[in-house]
């Protein structure tokens, strides 16, 4: 190996994250585009923009693939519908309980049995396996999917809280639900929520009788999951409803209980003495619609009423655009995009698939100002990272510590704000509702440390543990960073230059916003004053490729890429 020469001082900013939090919303340009078909160069950049806004941590080959299959072909593989069920969730810890026995799965215990927190602990690890090995079990060979992105918009559209659930089997059967449905019919799916076990027990629908109607459904399947509250527009009464709607909508929903002792998913019982057998009569907010008493279905005859209201395809649009594509909705996107897109969701009968293949096809989502607008959730900021970086192989790994190392990257993101078992409440996360803040909310003076933190810690010389074995012995199991495999996918690996280049359009999102100076820096990390250090080591290494060269070129890529990460840049999607 060549010696290497003295490093230039690291020039790097990492210190541009904004130290002020929005004190109103921002503006968007005036004359916004619209739905019109995109219809500029298709190429690598606006590849990496489409997935790395529907997908987590876009590989390189992902985004050649994308740039090879093109803006349609791109977008039919994204929306690929293809039923997958992944393998469940398995008992990893939980010694005491033999209904499941350790390796084998609880969703289908007929009772609740063992220890719960372990279980929401194993579901949470099963969660982040699944959006780390995106796409999975695809017969058809989909190179990358939005299913996660949207099961995770779907959680947190109907957002409910694990430990007040309890039962970690009824936390799974609802996820089955959102994967089943993430990108189907909108109305059909509420149907299925309002009689989930989860649901019904995270907002008391179980205690829903004719006799003490509850109301707390009734109004979030309002306010929060259908046709939004908008402002008060008179006494107990907001925009799209009254507070006697949801008297009228909470007696429709009586009479419904779980079975706790049940395997599967359609836990849901329908009591026909519990429920209120009277006619149902709603406000001119729902054109004084009657419901009368139809049993076990009358829950969806209220849902079909509601979707009657335009307001209900304009209001899941609008959460939609917030989740892909940036979170001020002002007139202009009001008439540009969500209108338009409310009626293709009125015409599709609901379905969501075509809603998304027209936002991700159109001129509007490819917009430079809409490129690195949103600052990453930490479930994209830390899964991308570990999804991007090629790690050491797995594949051998005991699930016990596979398990062990999911969980703890749960910790990491539970820690910066976003618990992917517990909504902070029935909203959901508030970065994707709260006024004027949005997604500014994810960082702060206690989330930027623990982002700095992590990163280090995957990039780590001694690897990420992944069991509590000290040091040194077979029990010490951990994984290492190893982006010396990204030289496979890259045309000219001996040219750092072409390398740094890359890597921006790859890892940041608006590559002509890095200056020559950054990429000046990045080529520094790795070569210092010596510009022909890298493309001398690489071939030295190829033409004798000892564990030694191997090592010598991983430290430098992995020196890199961290850096990388650690800019301001990487934060934002």
């Amino acid at each position: 190996m060549g010696k290497e020469s003295e490093k230039k001082k690291n020039t790097i900013r990492r210190d541009k994250v904004l130290k002020t939090a929005n004190k109103k919303l921002p503006e968007f340009p005036r004359n916004i585009a619209g739905l019109e078909d995109y219809s500029e160069n298709w190429n690598f950049e606006t590849a990496a923009h489409l997935l790395r806004r529907t997908c987590f941590g876009p590989k390189i080959s992902e985004i050649n693939q994308a740039v090879a299959l093109g803006m349609d072909g791109s977008v039919e593989k994204l929306l690929n519908q293809e039923e997958l069920t992944p393998e469940p969730p398995l008992n990893d810890r939980d010694y005491e309980d033999k209904a499941p026995p350790i390796g084998e799965t609880w969703v289908d215990s007929e009772k609740k049995t063992g220890n719960a927190n372990l279980y929401r602990q194993s579901y949470e690890a099963w969660r982040i396996s699944l959006i780390l090995n995106q796409p999975y079990q695809s017969p058809s060979n989909v190179p990358f999917s939005i299913r996660e992105k949207m099961v995770l918009f779907w959680q947190n559209h109907f957002a409910t809280e694990a430990k007040v659930v309890e039962d970690p089997r009824y936390t799974y059967w609802m996820n089955y639900r959102l994967r089943k449905h993430f990108i189907g019919n909108f109305k059909n799916l509420v149907k299925e929520i309002n009689v989930d076990a989860a649901m019904l027990v995270y907002l008391g629908g179980i205690y829903n009788v004719k006799e003490a109607p509850n109301e707390n459904y009734a109004r979030e399947l309002f306010e929060l999951f259908t046709i939004g509250k908008g402002p008060v527009d008179g006494e107990d009464s907001y925009t799209y409803y009254t507070e006697e709607d949801i008297i009228q909508a909470s007696k429709v929903l009586t009479g419904w209980y779980v079975e706790d002792v049940f395997s599967g998913s359609e836990r849901q019982r329908f009591e026909e003495g519990d429920h209120d057998e009277t006619t149902k009569v709603f406000s001119n907010k729902f054109n004084n619609t009657s419901i009368p008493s139809n049993g076990e279905d009358e829950h969806k005859d209220l849902v079909d009423m509601i979707f009657k209201s335009e307001r209900t395809s304009e209001y899941i649009c609008e959460k939609l655009y917030r989740w892909f594509v940036y979170y001020v909705i002002d007139e202009d996107v009001t008439d540009k995009i969500i209108k338009p897109l409310a009626k293709v969701l009125r015409d599709n009968n609901f379905e969501i698939k075509p809603v998304l293949s027209k936002l991700f096809k159109s001129q509007h989502f490819y917009e430079i100002h809409t490129r690195g607008a949103m600052i990453k959730s930490p479930c994209d900021f830390n899964l991308g990272v570990l999804r991007q970086i090629p790690f050491s192989d797995t594949s051998g790994f005991d699930f016990r510590d596979l398990y062990r190392f999911w969980r703890n990257r749960g910790d990491n993101i539970t820690n910066q704000g976003q618990d992917i078992l517990e909504s902070p409440n029935v909203a959901g996360w508030p970065a994707y509702y709260q006024d004027p803040l949005y997604h500014e909310i994810w960082i702060n003076a206690v989330t930027l440390p623990l982002r700095t933190s992590d990163i280090s810690l995957y990039f780590r010389d001694s690897g990420i543990n992944a069991t509590s074995g000290q040091p040194g012995t077979p029990e010490d199991v951990r994984i290492y960073a190893e982006p010396i495999k990204l030289l496979d996918e890259i045309d000219t690996p001996d040219d750092i230059d072409f390398i740094i280049e890359l890597f921006c359009k790859w890892l940041f999102p608006v590559y002509s916003e890095i200056s020559e100076e950054q990429k000046e820096d990045f080529k520094n990390i790795v070569v210092g004053d010596n510009p022909n250090m890298w493309y001398d080591e690489y071939h030295e290494y190829i033409n004798n490729p000892t564990d030694e060269g191997k090592t010598a070129i991983n430290n430098k890529l992995k020196t890199l890429v961290k850096e990388m990460c650690l800019m301001p840049e990487y934060h934002l999607s």
